[in-house]
């Protein structure tokens, strides 16, 4: 009889231990479907700051913008936003002959990205968000001016 119950109780524990992981790792999983979504939407809570931040500059030292890696610690999520100092007035067409800017955040681990692209008649974009939990991401950047293109990137977080 004693035996039975030890063995009970062992198979117990065993399931416990089984049902603790699974809750467990459902965190992980449900941060992993904020894969691509929209930040200002998905209503993580928690609290979003620019956890890294880069200035973009044309080749001659010009400030053109700003380059952000942003975070959100209740989605464990990042994405990455731009601001030009300038509303796009004239990219992104043929008669222009500039791109419009672009942003791109990466995740380090799989290099999963996402990107935006500020418009004409816009100043500023940010991407979808990356699952960011117990990995790292950065931000990268991409302008066309008169001089050439130019690429800025931030530190990981």
């Amino acid at each position: 009889m004693r035996n039975l119950l030890r063995r009970t109780a062992q198979a117990g524990t065993a399931l416990l231990l089984a049902a603790g992981a699974l809750t467990l790792t459902g965190g992980s999983a449900q941060a992993a479907t904020y894969d691509g979504a929209d930040p200002g939407s998905a209503g993580c809570g928690g609290t979003t700051s620019t956890v890294q931040s880069a200035a973009m500059t044309d080749q001659h030292g010009n400030r053109l913008g700003t380059l952000e890696l942003r975070y959100n610690s209740g989605c464990r999520t990042a994405w990455a936003r731009i601001t030009m100092n300038y509303t796009q007035s004239a990219c992104g067409n043929a008669s222009a002959g500039v791109a419009c800017p672009k942003a791109w955040v990466i995740r380090n681990s799989d290099g999963r990205q996402y990107t935006c692209t500020v418009t004409e008649g816009r100043s500023s974009c940010y991407t979808p968000m990356v699952n960011d939990a117990g990995v790292s991401s950065y931000a990268q950047s991409y302008t066309d001016t008169a001089g050439g293109t130019k690429y800025t990137r931030t530190g990981s977080y």
